[in-house]
């Protein structure tokens, strides 16, 4: 044996365990005839719900409490009889780390108890031997000397993927010395690949109704492009047309190019995600320049539109990202109102993160549709895409922060932005307003005073 393998130490627990097993009476036992009972009702645990660690655990349990409370040879009786019963695969080495007890399961791997009894563990078991990425018998030694568990729930052996546990058995009296380990290897293959196969079929719909969905909001413009087209060549053929009928005409085909090109946008956002490119900003410039290219919007359909200023913080943000998704928010809201409805959007600074809320007095969502409204290409909306509100919730998740859908009081909907604040702490009003005079003078390193 190399020096790197643990010693032993006190008593000599190899030879006191390897004479019980060839000394004690199995019929004399009533703790082994407890043990065997106590293993079949683990075994049919398994057998019912397949793979579950609890089964685990109550063996380490249950065989370091049969050596305080029994003698040494109703100990080994016991714990080979648990052990036997158990569908799990289990290795009982001493303190030398040689094997005193090798159960069925682990005789059904290939290698029969006789040829196991009495040999180094890492020799009986080569595939832990012979790995290369973890030190096994470091690990073997680290158990026996320092009395730590070792767990691997996830561990790949030859075609198998196993979870794997080694642990110390203490034993009785003052200061419990090791008496050796206990290592037991569960087959969770089957559960591993069923997860896979699941993640996979997840996979294959969200791909699946991702180019369902592309393929429809993209045939939509095209088929009107190609109306329109056609309306177009035949006014052309007609001398008697007039000009303006040409122009509405090509203006339309114009929009649906725009909208073909603002999925293409919607759609490249959503998939990229990642970092943020930040820079310090205040929400409120943001949010008055977001209200103001809607305004335009809220005239159209005769509805309010109202910004209430109130935070004073500086953040960390992707400017052109938060706009984008406040005017998703925004546009939403004044889409959901009828004539003479209102929108108000509100800013805060709360302790931990700014708020910005966008309140509508629509009809607001039906509960059916809560669960869906971040679904890609989901939308009750004539002419929607489906792609706003994934797009806004994608932004602000890339920020730290969270999205909430809300019934406003009273009435509509309302979606609450929480941008969290950086964790040194909320710039001061004094840098902020410096920061802000430089952007405007020019590209400068910003007053970074907290």
């Amino acid at each position: 044996e190399t020096e790197a393998r643990p010693k032993s130490t006190g008593r000599n627990a190899r030879g006191g365990f390897l004479s019980l097993r060839r000394a004690f009476r199995p019929s004399n036992s009533a703790v082994a005839r407890g043990s065997s009972g106590v293993a079949e009702r683990f075994s049919d645990r398994l057998q019912d719900n397949g793979y579950d660690p609890i089964v685990t655990r109550w063996f380490h349990v249950y065989s370091t409490w049969l050596v305080r409370v029994v003698s040494e040879g109703d100990y080994a009786l016991a714990l080979e009889q648990l052990s036997d019963a158990l569908p799990v695969e289990i290795a009982a080495v001493d303190r030398g780390a040689r094997v005193i007890v090798w159960n069925r399961a682990m005789e059904a791997r290939g290698l029969s108890k006789a040829e196991a009894l009495g040999r180094p563990l890492l020799d009986v078991l080569p595939a832990l031997r012979d790995d290369k990425n973890l030190d096994w018998e470091g690990d073997l030694a680290r158990v026996l000397e320092d009395r730590v568990t070792v767990e691997r729930p996830r561990h790949p052996m030859g075609d198998r993927v196993v979870r794997v546990t080694l642990s110390p058995l203490e034993g009785p009296g003052a200061g419990h010395d090791v008496l050796g380990a206990v290592l037991a290897v569960e087959d969770i293959t089957e559960r591993v690949r069923a997860e896979e196969r699941r993640l996979l079929r997840v996979r294959s719909d969200a791909v699946e109704d991702l180019g369902a969905g592309i393929a429809h909001e993209v045939r939509n413009p095209l088929n009107a492009l190609s109306l329109n087209l056609q309306l177009l060549r035949e006014r052309l053929e007609d001398p008697a047309a007039s000009r303006d009928d040409l122009l509405r005409k090509t203006d339309t085909m114009i929009a649906e190019m725009r909208r073909m090109d603002e999925l293409v946008t919607h759609l490249l956002e959503v998939s990229r995600g990642g970092p943020a490119a930040r820079e310090p900003r205040m929400v409120d410039p943001i949010v008055a320049r977001t209200v103001e290219l809607l305004r335009g919007k809220a005239d159209r359909a005769r509805a309010s539109l109202t910004h209430v200023p109130g935070s004073r913080r500086l953040l960390s943000l992707d400017a052109v990202r938060i706009e984008r998704a406040l005017h998703n928010l925004v546009r939403n809201a004044l889409e959901a109102v009828v004539e003479g409805g209102h929108v108000v959007v509100t800013t805060r600074d709360d302790p931990h993160s700014t708020v910005i809320v966008v309140d509508d007095d629509g009809p607001g969502i039906p509960p059916e549709d809560r669960p869906r409204l971040f679904e890609l290409f989901f939308t009750r909306k004539r002419g929607g895409t489906g792609l706003g509100l994934p797009l806004a919730q994608r932004a602000i998740h890339d920020h730290g922060g969270e999205l909430e859908v809300l019934d406003r009081p009273g009435g509509g909907s309302r979606f609450v932005v929480h941008l969290p604040v950086e964790p040194s702490g909320a710039w001061s009003r004094g840098a902020a307003d410096a920061a802000e005079v430089r952007r405007a003078e020019g590209p400068r390193t910003p007053d970074r005073r907290r």
